[in-house]
């Protein structure tokens, strides 16, 4: 879970089509899903995941900016 992702595409400030945000949010929602799952069985396997949570609630700060964002799109 240590592939990071590009932020300067993600979280663009400017225009950015409701495909693209909905692509991007797809992606994230899978990685979390994905690495929700991993961290689950690491915490079963006794292995320490803090590093790995810190980087699952900023993957998950992400998804939440791009759905507000397309939100805003949808008026």
């Amino acid at each position: 879970m240590t592939e990071g992702i590009d932020n300067n595409q993600t979280l663009q400030a400017g225009p950015v089509s409701v495909e693209t945000l909905e692509q991007q949010a797809a992606s994230l929602e899978v990685r979390l899903t994905e690495g929700y799952f991993r961290i689950e069985e690491a915490l079963e396997a006794g292995q320490d995941v803090a590093t790995w949570e810190r980087f699952w609630i900023e993957l998950l700060h992400q998804y939440e900016m791009i759905c507000a964002r397309l939100g805003k799109a949808a008026f």
